[in-house]
């Protein structure tokens, strides 16, 4: 009976040993997961999703069309406009409609004028101005989160089942086109999925989701690019889509964006 005893002591204190160890290498792999998404910076995270949506290049063209659907003063109403940038400046030309051809929207830094060839004086405006429907002219031009706003790291979410992290973005210069935004970023990716523009109140204005379909090449590496931006209200239907073509890499003078140039 002993021997049998003896075994049955040991066979316990092994199911049991190895269940203890399974709880350790368990506790382990949480606390080593809590402290990656603890440890992940916000500001990298910000960084990286910009270079998908036309931030930190050197020279860079797309065409852009966008299309408002649902807004009382605006029919279904399409603009097309086509877009050099270059650092912390940009150019859009708007091509479409016929009543606004040749307008063009100059930016550098955060400061932004509207020109057309024959006006007297390019005319200083706000990023946060509607281009068309729930589209601000800030919204066509390179996206540089990184350099405008402070980031922070709110939590993690599934989007549609994708892992997000989720930044809490606030202004951090004056003529940003939104006060604040609600960020989330693929983990997977590095890409942003979605965004909440809110007042400086923390109030939502409108949501948008975002698509990469296209790609562009930088330093032989193809990375994803931004091919559809779709905006919407956050009280009513209205809703606007940009649609990015075109992408390529491009040396653009920097001519191109002095301010004497938009007449």
């Amino acid at each position: 009976m002993r021997p049998r005893e003896g075994r049955r002591l040991i066979s316990y204190s092994n199911r049991h040993g190895a269940s203890w160890a399974c709880s350790v290498l368990f506790f382990c792999a949480l606390f080593s997961g809590a402290a990656q998404a603890v440890s992940a910076d916000p500001e990298k995270i910000l960084a990286e999703s910009d270079l998908s949506r036309g931030g930190g290049y050197a020279g860079l063209a797309w065409d852009v069309n966008v299309n408002s659907i649902g807004a009382k003063d605006v029919e279904d109403e399409q603009t097309l406009l086509h877009v050099m940038v270059a650092d912390q400046s940009s150019l859009a030309e708007i091509s479409e409609p016929l009543r606004n051809k040749g307008f063009r929207i100059l930016q550098v830094g955060r400061n932004m004028w509207i020109g057309k060839p024959g006006m007297r004086k390019p005319v200083a405006i706000s990023p946060r101005q509607r281009l068309s429907g729930q589209a601000a002219l800030g919204d066509i031009a390179a996206t540089a989160y990184a350099r405008d706003y402070a980031a922070t790291a709110l939590r993690e979410e599934s989007v549609a089942g994708e892992p997000c992290f989720v930044l809490d973005l606030s202004a951090s210069r004056p003529n940003t086109t939104y006060d604040r935004i609600t960020y989330w970023v693929s983990e997977r990716s590095g890409l942003a999925v979605k965004a909440q523009f809110l007042s400086v109140s923390g109030k939502p204005l409108k949501n948008a989701e975002f698509t990469y379909e296209n790609r562009v090449t930088v330093n032989g590496r193809s990375i994803p690019f931004i091919s559809k931006m779709t905006i919407r209200d956050a009280l009513t239907a209205d809703s606007t889509t940009l649609t990015f073509s075109g992408i390529r890499i491009k040396d653009i003078p920097v001519s191109v964006f002095q301010i004497n140039n938009l007449q």
